[in-house]
């Protein structure tokens, strides 16, 4: 009986397969292998060292405010010292303006922001990527949306009391995911992808605004949000983030 020729190199001596064939496994084409299986629930501590950070700090400074209130605490309140306004400023407490960004006005405050924190920090987190430039740039990104949105809220406001909340970094970060759709993606400052994401910002204004009107009828801990913050860490993200991308990306 006769046997068929073996397979060679040259397609035009192989005989044609029959249709609908698979064509058969070599050396040439190995099997793709299957990646392990990623059990980390999409948290890498690597990746969000400078996240973790903030969230530790923020942490730290919202038991010393609940301590401070309490009987056993000095008998002033904490946000006298690390409130951010105007008269701060003239009165020489200058680091109001980073102790400002970890202080909250009361446990709902401190969920909502976290619960925004959370996934904006880590997204930006992973375009920006693991390294230590990465994540330091990471940091010098949050502080600085930070910085400006405590600047445009005093700018609009010079009378308007004292602002404690990350809020202002934390919309500086949504305006960089933004931007930043997918890996190696940035899309323009003005083009229609970022256009028709604008109204999630301002609609998220009004529900926190409502949210903390509604706490203040009921005799809540905070009188009300600082937009301004807001619009000045929004405002930043989106003009400074092409800044702090890797080459690669930017």
């Amino acid at each position: 009986m006769d046997t068929p020729p073996p397979p060679s190199d040259d397609p035009r001596r192989d005989p044609p397969r029959p249709w609908g064939s698979a064509e058969p496994a070599t050396a040439l084409h190995p099997a793709p292998e299957l990646e392990p299986e990623d059990t980390s629930l999409g948290i890498k501590w690597a990746e969000n060292r400078a996240l973790f950070l903030v969230l530790a700090l923020t942490g730290v400074a919202f038991l010393i405010q609940m301590w401070m209130r309490t009987p056993a605490g000095p008998g002033f309140e904490v946000e006298y010292l690390g409130a951010f306004s105007g008269q701060a400023l003239a009165e020489g407490r200058w680091w109001s303006l980073l102790t400002a960004m970890v202080m909250h006005g009361g446990f709902l405050h401190l969920v909502m922001n976290l619960s925004a924190l959370l996934p904006f920090g880590m997204i930006l987190s992973r375009r920006l990527g693991p390294s230590l430039g990465g994540q330091l740039k990471w940091l010098v990104f949050y502080l600085g949306a930070g910085l400006a949105g405590s600047l445009v809220w005093l700018l609009l406001s010079p009378g308007g009391g004292a602002v404690i909340g990350a809020s202002g970094a934390i919309f500086g970060l949504w305006a960089a995911v933004i931007r930043l759709p997918r890996e190696g993606v940035v899309l323009p400052l003005l083009s229609m992808d970022v256009a028709r994401q604008l109204p999630g910002p301002i609609i998220a204004n009004v529900i926190v605004a409502v949210a903390f009107g509604v706490m203040g009828g009921m005799g809540g801990e905070v009188a009300g949000i600082a937009w301004q913050a807001h619009l000045g860490g929004f405002v930043f993200g989106l003009l400074t983030i092409g800044f702090f991308l890797p080459r690669r990306q930017a």
